[in-house]
């Protein structure tokens, strides 16, 4: 978070002799505080032991000292440091030190801060209105939707710049960056995760033909349309057969366009063929060689006709693994002639093919902090958690006896229950229908922190770790989705806790494409409070 520093008179000649670099040291500034605080956040596991006053006053003048340390420690003290904190945001003689308390209680996070950063919503420096709401924003509590909504839409405070006299309401701006974060916030819950939700796809029930002789087991299809990588999920189905195979169409249709994004290669030319003539979609066959084309643009295509052959992947002296990349998309051109391709289903749903085998939810899922690959440690045999809580569970699954496949359930649930609360009941991924941005990864583990999670996971079908818990229920995959979590210390409507210290079963269900399912349960104690187990 950063904020600037409040322009007075007194400062007049030295903005106008810095200009807008002012802005920027202060910002550096401020975000190197940040990563430290970040460091600290990190590790903090509920606050330190109790302190007497005179170690918060102590840490209380270190802090208004800019001490970095001394934020560290305020952010190690977790929930203890809140009302110390508060003192020095509604202390007008705090000087600066009030917007980097605002920073410091977003950094912490607790909903014990929630209310006093709203009240600071209407601080009369703007520099704390400012930080106030880009704090609440880092806690993410949607309570503070209302409030944040009036600042971004109502702040007076008008900043003129410098050098252009330009004005602008710098509240606002930050404020409206605050709501945005927090009403990605907002979540969607199911009333029963233990059923896969009924799918809206709008594709047509009629069945294509195989490109490639034989049934299903023939294809040989590997990746399939859910399979994520580091840096997209797999919008198509690969399926694997030797260069020099031929491809036939798997519909009848007319060739839409020819295109490559990789003029110097022959590996990646693609084509589109649509059934229905000017519709924009089809079907994308890529990875043809293109000397083998039988066709041209407007040509008119019977299904099963041979459309040309799969080219040799290799890539220089690289060997690559020959295939058909295929699915259905619709389609639009750039202004710089390239085409936008957009998957509007899973292409197996077109297909006949036989799936028995439900998927795997491997066990014991993981526990760790919140945006981190920190486990929680166990506690008499349990993993014991607090604050917000990222759980990871890693699935696999396979189609037929043998199938070594890197594959993956297209529809994902999560419920955590116990005796005493409503369940907390989620969609975390559907995944069946249109996949509007295959850049988006924020589910999934990165292949770099994988391996103390995976390890002692079988390779075949290869097991797709994800973070259950970032999602915000809708079952689409988003960047905002990485800023939720199992925030175990939240307060419901009346300020109790929602998830009270106790044991919860954390359930995860997958269901593949033909409708199996797969689920496994783990036991977890949450521990928020400070007294005596």
């Amino acid at each position: 978070m950063c904020c600037i520093i409040e322009a007075t008179p007194e400062t007049a000649y030295f903005y106008q002799s810095m200009r807008i670099h002012t802005f920027w040291l202060a910002s550096f500034m401020l975000i190197a505080s940040a990563a430290l605080i970040s460091i600290a956040s990190a590790r903090t596991a509920g606050g330190q032991e109790a302190q007497g006053e005179e170690h918060w006053r102590d840490l209380q003048k270190r802090f208004q000292d800019g001490e970095t340390a001394a934020i560290a420690a305020f952010v190690a003290g977790g929930v203890d440091s809140v009302p110390w904190l508060i003192e020095i945001m509604e202390n007008p003689e705090a000087g600066g030190s009030r917007l980097m308390a605002a920073n410091t209680l977003g950094e912490i996070g607790v909903p014990e801060a929630v209310d006093p950063l709203i009240k600071a919503l209407g601080s009369d420096w703007f520099n704390v209105r400012r930080c106030a709401a880009l704090a609440l924003a880092k806690i993410g509590d949607v309570r503070a939707i209302p409030a944040v909504q009036n600042l971004a839409e109502n702040d007076p405070f008008l900043w003129t710049k410098p050098d252009t006299k330009e004005q602008i309401y710098l509240v606002r701006v930050d404020a409206a960056r605050a709501l945005k974060t927090l009403k990605d916030c907002v979540e969607t819950f199911m009333k029963d995760a233990s059923k896969r939700p009924s799918s809206h796809l709008a594709a047509p029930k009629e069945k294509c033909r195989w490109p490639f002789p034989g049934k299903f087991k023939e294809q040989k299809l590997y990746n399939n349309y859910q399979q994520p990588t580091d840096i997209y999920v797999h919008a198509a189905m690969d399926l694997l057969q030797e260069a020099g195979t031929k491809v036939r169409a798997v519909q009848s249709g007319t060739v839409a366009l020819v295109a490559t994004n990789y003029p110097d290669w022959n590996t990646h030319h693609y084509f589109v063929i649509e059934p229905e003539a000017g519709s924009g979609e089809g079907w994308s066959y890529t990875h043809v060689d293109p000397a083998s084309f039988t066709f041209k643009i407007g040509d008119r295509i019977r299904r099963g006709q041979p459309l040309g052959e799969v080219v040799d992947f290799s890539l220089g002296k690289k060997d690559g693994i020959d295939h058909l990349h295929l699915n259905y998309v619709s389609f639009r051109k750039q202004p710089d002639g390239k085409y936008e391709l957009t998957s509007l289903y899973d292409p197996l749903s077109r297909f006949k093919f036989s799936d028995k085998f439900k998927p795997t939810v491997h066990t014991p899922f993981h526990f760790v902090r919140n945006g981190t690959f920190e486990p929680f440690a166990p506690v008499d045999g349990l993993p014991e958690v607090s604050g917000k809580v990222d759980i990871l569970a890693a699935i696999s699954d396979c189609a037929y006896e043998k199938h070594i496949a890197n594959w993956m359930t297209p529809v994902v649930t999560l419920e955590i229950s116990s005796a005493e609360i409503e369940p907390l009941r989620k969609l975390v991924l559907d995944q069946r229908g249109r996949i509007a941005d295959p850049k988006q990864t924020a589910l999934y583990v990165p292949s770099r922190n994988r391996k103390p999670f995976a390890n002692d996971l079988p390779p075949s079908p290869c097991p797709q770790l994800a973070i259950v818990t970032n999602t915000d229920g809708d079952g689409t995959i988003e960047a905002s989705d990485a800023a939720h979590s199992w925030n175990t210390g939240m307060l419901n409507e009346k300020g109790q806790p929602r998830f009270p210290d106790g044991k919860y079963t954390v359930v995860v269900r997958a269901w593949d494409l033909a409708g199996n399912k797969g689920e496994a349960r783990m036991t977890v104690r949450v521990r928020n409070s400070k007294g005596p187990r």
